[in-house]
C-alpha cells in the first residue's frame, strides 16, 4: 500500500523492476520470494503480460497455441499463486488480472488469444469467492484498442483505429493511462467492497 502512518510513500521508492520468465515456475517463485525477503509482504499483483499474433485457426499450430496459453494465462497462475499465500497471511490483497476487450467481440484469427483471455476472467471469478473471506479482492479489466508501443509499431494495427474509433462512444484512441487509472483503484485499499468484477475499459465499443 502506499499509505504509511499516514504518509503517501512515493511510488517510485517501492519500484524494483526485475526481469523474468512469468511462464516458468521456478523463477516465479524465486522472484517472489526475494521479494518477501526484502518487504514481508506482497499487498499488489497485476497480472499483465501477454501475447497477441494473429493466425488464422487451420493455420495454429499446438505449439504456438502453448506458447500464447503459457505467456497469456499460465503466468496468470503462477504468479497468483507464488503471491496468494502471503496476502492470505496478512488478510489484504488486491489481484488485477488483464484480459481483453476482444473477448466481447470475438474477431477471427484469434482463438487462442481468446481462449487465454476467457480464461484470465473465469480464473478471476473463482478465485475471487475464495479469497474475498481473507481480505483479498481478485479483479479483471477488459481493456480496449490501446495505443500502445506494439500497436505503433504494427501499421495494420494503426489503420484499425479508424473503425475502431468511430465505433466507440468516445471517439478517441485508448491511452495506456486509461488502463493504469482503472489498475490504480482497483488496487487500492478503497476497493475493498469490488471482487469476481470484469471493468471493461475501451471507450464505450461495447457495453458488458
Amino acid at each position: 500500500r502506499l499509505a504509511a502512518a499516514g504518509a503517501l510513500v512515493e511510488i517510485f521508492d517501492l519500484v524494483a523492476p526485475r526481469r523474468i520468465d512469468v511462464t516458468d515456475e521456478i523463477t516465479v517463485r524465486a522472484a517472489v520470494a526475494r521479494v518477501l525477503a526484502a518487504h514481508s509482504r506482497v499487498d499488489i499483483l497485476v497480472n499483465n503480460a501477454g501475447v497477441y499474433p494473429h493466425t488464422p485457426f487451420e493455420q495454429l499450430t499446438f505449439a504456438e497455441w502453448r506458447r500464447v496459453l503459457a505467456t497469456n494465462l499460465d503466468s496468470v497462475y503462477l504468479c497468483t499463486h507464488a503471491v496468494y499465500p502471503a496476502m492470505r497471511s496478512h488478510r489484504y490483497g488486491r489481484i488485477v488480472n488483464v484480459s481483453s476487450a476482444a473477448f466481447h467481440v470475438g474477431p477471427g484469427g484469434m482463438t487462442h488469444y481468446l481462449a487465454s483471455k476467457g480464461g484470465i476472467i473465469g480464473f478471476t471469478r473463482s478465485l475471487a469467492s475464495e479469497a474475498g473471506p481473507h481480505g483479498v479482492t481478485v479483479n479483471a479489466i477488459t481493456p480496449g484498442f490501446i495505443e500502445t508501443p506494439g500497436v505503433l509499431a504494427d501499421p495494420t494495427e494503426v489503420e484499425l483505429f479508424d473503425v475502431i474509433v468511430g465505433e466507440q462512444a468516445i471517439p478517441r484512441r485508448g491511452l495506456p493511462e486509461d488502463i493504469a487509472e482503472c489498475v490504480a483503484y482497483l488496487t487500492a485499499p478503497e476497493a475493498g467492497f469490488i471482487t469476481g468484477q470484469t471493468v471493461n475499459v475501451d471507450g464505450g465499443h461495447r457495453f458488458v
